[in-house]
This record gives C-alpha cells, structure tokens and sequence, in this order.
C-alpha cells in the first residue's frame, strides 16, 4: 500500500503524532503572519490617503487620532477626509471640485496658503465663511507661530464640531 505524500513517516504513533502536529503549526503561524502582514497593509494605504506628512510634523499618536476622526466622519456624515502638510503643487491644489464628499484640509508650510475646502452641502450647513476662515485665519496663524502641529489637530476638531453642531440644529436639537 502507498502512503500519502503528506502522512507522516514516524516509526512510533508518538512520533507520527508529534510530526503531524508540527506542521499543522506550521501552517497555522504561516497563516497568521499573512493575516498579520495584510492587516497592516491595509491599514497604512487607507491612511495614506488620509493623512500626508512628508515633512514629519505629526506623531504616530496624531495619525491615529487623525484616522480616528476621519472614521468618525465616514460613520456620520459619510464625507472621506484627507489631511495635506506641505507638498508639491498637485498635493496643495486639492480634492475635485464636483467631489461631494471630500473635506480636503491643506497646511501650508510657508503659512501663507493653508485652507479647508468642504463640499458645496456641507458648506451650506456651516458658517458662511467659516471653511476659509479656519485655513486662512487659523492654520496660517498657527504656522506662523511654530505650531503647525497643534493648528493643524484644532482645526479638523473644530471644523467636526461645527459639522456636529450643524447636524443637530438640522435635526431640531439645537442648544
């Protein structure tokens, strides 16, 4: 009789055993490294479309409250934010237009051109005024400070706070 190609080949049934169960482990870290690797993956190409620092500016822990935010905006109001510090002239021009569901935040590392582009709804709910305000008044101020980092962070909870506080006046829960 022939054995199977993948039965294992111990003389004693402990052995067998054994053997069996080391590649079954194997297998098993094997997937669970892939799971682990593709995970990760993942996760840094969906923030890399959120949050572009290629000048290091912000920490791990500012990323992952940024992505955080940016998770709270899909759940509730199903706009994708995207989070631009410096760059090159493509980065700094800004979502597309007809994009409705956008909210496009830029710094600008000379403190001159920094803005916050919302989608034509979102910005009929808003402040008149109020997206440009936060990149013009607030962002190019913090910069000119030397603290990007801490505009930056106020002005996306900001600017979900206005949109929270939109979103319950609209609702009739106005305080």
């Amino acid at each position: 009789m022939t054995r199977l190609f993948f039965a294992p080949r111990g003389r004693r049934p402990l052995e067998r055993l054994v053997r069996g169960a080391l590649v079954v482990g194997v297998f098993a870290l094997a997937i669970a490294a892939y799971q682990q690797n593709f995970q990760s993956v993942i996760t840094r190409i969906e923030a890399r479309g959120t949050v572009a620092d290629p000048g290091g500016v912000l920490t791990e822990a500012d990323r992952q409250w940024l992505l955080a935010q940016a998770g709270y905006l899909r759940a509730r109001f199903g706009l994708d934010l995207a989070v631009r510090l410096g760059g090159d002239a493509r980065t700094a021009a800004g979502p597309d237009p007809d994009d409705a569901k956008k909210v496009f935040v830029y710094c600008d590392p000379g403190c001159q051109a920094s803005r916050v582009a919302v989608p034509p709804l979102v910005a009929a709910g808003l402040p008149p005024g109020f997206a440009a305000d936060l990149g013009r008044e607030h962002l190019d101020a913090a910069c000119r400070q030397g603290r990007t980092r801490e505009g930056l962070l106020a002005t996306v909870g900001l600017l979900i706070d206005a949109l929270a506080h939109a979103a319950d006046r609209a609702k009739g829960e106005d305080t």
